[in-house]
C-alpha cells in the first residue's frame, strides 16, 4: 500500500493534501511530533518495534512518501505543483531511509537542502546512499 506522512502542514493544507492523496488512492496520514521519535517502518506498520529515540523538534513542512512506483510519484508531484501544495522537504522509501527516525530525516533532507542552496555536494561520490 502507498502511503504519505505529513509532517507540520497547516489544517488548509493538511485538508487539500488528504484530498488529493484521496483522489490518487494513497494512504496519508498526519504524523503527531510524540511520534517523531520512531522509525518510519513503525509508523507505517512495516515493524513491531515502538521504541523511541530522542531527537530535535522540527517545524519545517515534510512528506515521507512510501510504497509508490516511479509513475505515480511523478504524477503525484506534478499533482502537488497543479494545487500549489509547495512542500520543500519530501523524501521516498529507501532501504536506509526506512530505518530513520522523522528526526533523521528531517536532518537529513535539511543537510541536503542546505548544501544544494550552497552549490555543493552534501553525499561523496563513493559514499553508499
Amino acid at each position: 500500500m502507498s502511503e504519505v506522512l505529513i509532517y507540520n502542514l497547516d489544517s488548509r493544507k493538511d485538508a487539500k493534501l488528504k484530498m488529493l492523496c484521496r483522489k490518487m488512492n494513497l494512504s496519508a496520514r498526519t504524523v503527531e511530533k510524540a511520534e517523531y521519535g520512531c522509525t518510519l517502518s513503525y509508523l507505517l506498520g512495516l515493524s513491531q518495534d515502538p521504541s523511541v529515540k530522542d531527537g530535535e523538534d522540527f517545524d519545517d513542512e515534510m512528506l515521507y512518501i512510501s510504497g509508490i512506483s516511479s509513475g505515480m510519484l511523478n504524477l503525484f508531484l506534478d499533482q502537488l505543483r497543479r494545487n500549489k501544495l509547495i512542500i520543500p522537504l519530501k523524501a521516498i522509501e529507501t532501504e536506509t531511509n526506512i530505518g530513520f527516525t522523522s528526526y533523521e530525516l528531517y536532518r537529513e533532507l535539511s543537510a541536503e537542502r542546505e548544501a544544494i542552496m550552497k552549490g555543493t555536494q552534501y553525499h561523496q561520490p563513493d559514499q553508499e546512499q
